[in-house]
C-alpha cells in the first residue's frame, strides 16, 4: 500500500501562495494609484482652485497610529491626519516653524497658519499668496514647492518649481519683495527646485534630481555637483549647521520616504546616511520643518502632501531627535 503524504505539509505553502496573490494584489491597487496621481498631478496643472482670500477655519487633527519603530533612531512624538473645511487646503510641499505656529505652503502658492497640536481651539488661517507667476489658483501658475526663512531677516523665500522661479516675501506674506528667474530651460518642467536652503548667507536650490544644487549668493548663481543622488522633496537647516533632505522615491509598493543628510565635499555636496520614515505606502512626505529644543534635541515637523486626491492624506508627523542623532 502506497503511503500518501500528509495533508499538513501543504498548509505552509497554501499559506504562501494566498500571501503572494495578497501581495501581488496590493502592489497593483499601488502601481494604479500612482498612475492616478500622475494623471491628477497633470490635470492639476489646469485645474484652478477657486482663490477665497484670507479665512479662518475649524482645523481637525485625527490621531494616527504608526509604527515607532519605523523612523530609525528618531523617536515618534506623535501623528494627525489634517483637514478643514476649505477647498485650497492641501497639497502641502513645504512647511516653517514661526514662533508657536507652523506655517505650510502648497501647490498652489496657498499659506497655511495653524497652532501646533495640543491647541485647546484648532484653527487654521489661509490665504493665497499675494503674487507670484501667473494668476494662481493652480498648480500650473504657482507650483510652490519650497519654502525658507531668509537669511538676511527680510521674510521668506517661496520657490516655484515648474516657472524655476523663486520670490521673496515679506514677513506676513503681505507683498512681493523680490523675484529671481532662473529660466524656463533650467530644468525639467516638473523637476525644478524642491527645496531651500540656507549656507551662511547663502541660498541653495535643491532640484528634485539631487545629482547638482544651485548656491546663490552675492549676485551669481554656481552650480555645485552632489555625490550620490537621489530624488529630493524638500530640504531644511540644521540648528548648528547641516541639511536635512527628505527622499521620496514612488516604487510599485508606494513610496519609499527618508530623510537624508546633505554633507560638504571637497568639490561640492554629497549625500550622507539615510533614516527611514515609516508612515504609509501612500503617503508622499514633502514638507519639513526642523524645530531646536531647549535640552539640545532637535524635533522635526513632516507633513505630506495628498495631491488633492481622497485615496491620499494630509499627515503631520513630530519626530524627535535626540541631542547628536542627526551629526
Amino acid at each position: 500500500m502506497i503511503n500518501l503524504p500528509s495533508t499538513a505539509a501543504e498548509r505552509p505553502v497554501q499559506r504562501k501562495f494566498r500571501f503572494g496573490r495578497r501581495s501581488a494584489l496590493f502592489a497593483v491597487v499601488l502601481l494604479l494609484l500612482l498612475i492616478t496621481q500622475q494623471l491628477w498631478t497633470n490635470l492639476m496643472f489646469v485645474r484652478r482652485i477657486p482663490q477665497l482670500g484670507p479665512r479662518t477655519v475649524a482645523l481637525t487633527l485625527t490621531p494616527v497610529a504608526l509604527e515607532s519603530g519605523g523612523f530609525g533612531p528618531l523617536e515618534l512624538a506623535g501623528a494627525w491626519r489634517l483637514g478643514a473645511d476649505d477647498p485650497r487646503f492641501g497639497g502641502f510641499s513645504s512647511l516653517a516653524v514661526d514662533g508657536g505656529a507652523l506655517v505650510a505652503l502648497n501647490d498652489i502658492g496657498v499659506v497655511a497658519r495653524f497652532a501646533k497640536p495640543g491647541a485647546a481651539m484648532a484653527r487654521v488661517a489661509i490665504n493665497e499668496l499675494p503674487s507670484g507667476p501667473g494668476a494662481g489658483g493652480s498648480k500650473g501658475d504657482r507650483d510652490s514647492e519650497a519654502l525658507l526663512r531668509d537669511p538676511q531677516g527680510r521674510g521668506w523665500w517661496v520657490a516655484f518649481e515648474n516657472k524655476h522661479q523663486i520670490w521673496l516675501y515679506d514677513r506676513a506674506f503681505g507683498k512681493a519683495l523680490q523675484r529671481v528667474d532662473f529660466g524656463v530651460g533650467r530644468w525639467p518642467h516638473n523637476g525644478g527646485i524642491e527645496g531651500l536652503a540656507a549656507d551662511g548667507r547663502d541660498l541653495l536650490l535643491v532640484p528634485e534630481d539631487s545629482g547638482a544644487l544651485v548656491r546663490l549668493g552675492g549676485g551669481t548663481a554656481r552650480a555645485m555637483p552632489v555625490a550620490g543622488r537621489g530624488q529630493v522633496s524638500e530640504a531644511a537647516n540644521l540648528p548648528g549647521g547641516g541639511i536635512l533632505l527628505v527622499e521620496r522615491r514612488p516604487t510599485l509598493f508606494g513610496f519609499r520616504n527618508a530623510l537624508v543628510r546633505l554633507e560638504r565635499a571637497p568639490r561640492g555636496y554629497r549625500i550622507g546616511a539615510r533614516l527611514p520614515l515609516g508612515v504609509g505606502a501612500f503617503d508622499n512626505v514633502e514638507a519639513l520643518a526642523v524645530e531646536p529644543r531647549p535640552d539640545g534635541a532637535v524635533r522635526l515637523w513632516l507633513m505630506t502632501d495628498d495631491n488633492f486626491m481622497r485615496a491620499q492624506r494630509t499627515l503631520l508627523v513630530a519626530l524627535d531627535a535626540p541631542a547628536g542623532t542627526l551629526r
